[in-house]
């Protein structure tokens, strides 16, 4: 993967029409949702979506942060990686935590990490959770928390393909995380 030579138009927020200079304004200005942004009718409902996720679920900031992250381990997108690597430890998640994701090592973790983890891993691989690993994780989260979980696992796939495929080039330095906004 070529992390410098990007595919896509990086938009400049202040040239963009107005529902996308709208949409800017609620996630951090990172070069990938300048690269998002050029699909100027899908960006602003998207961005309504993602944002929707940094706010209150059922499912809570650190399982949701740690699945983030094994999406984008698993889909082997360096981006989604390094900027979840700030949002996560917003939330609390430690740095032993974000080495155990890397590893692969999902023993490092407690039951309820551990399931919804295994279940976002089988959700990457497989697209359709084995009955064993649902199973699993329904002891663990409510259907409503699982919900969001999938929610979650397939915002993030999509943006990782996004990413790699758009070769969006990785930022100076990680944007904010929208938890601290």
């Amino acid at each position: 993967m070529n992390d410098n030579a990007g595919r896509l138009p990086l938009i400049d927020p202040d040239s963009a029409p107005e529902e996308v200079r709208a949409a800017f304004a609620k996630l951090p200005d990172v070069n990938l949702f300048r690269a998002m942004a050029g699909a100027t009718t899908l960006y602003p409902p998207f961005v309504d979506c993602l944002a929707g996720l940094f706010q209150d679920l059922e499912l809570d900031a650190r399982t949701e942060r740690l699945a983030v992250l094994l999406v984008g381990k698993l889909s082997d997108c360096r981006y989604v990686w390094r900027q979840n690597i700030v949002t996560a430890k917003s939330v609390g998640i430690s740095d032993a935590q974000i080495a155990a994701i890397d590893r692969g090592d999902l023993t490092a973790f407690g039951p309820k990490h551990r399931a919804a983890l295994a279940f976002t891993e089988d959700c990457v691989r497989n697209v359709e959770v084995s009955d064993a690993v649902y199973a699993a994780a329904a002891r663990e989260l409510s259907s409503r928390a699982i919900a969001e979980l999938l929610y979650v696992v397939g915002v993030y796939m999509m943006i990782c393909r996004f990413a790699r495929s758009g070769r969006v080039p990785l930022d100076e330095k990680p944007g904010p995380s929208p938890y601290a906004s």
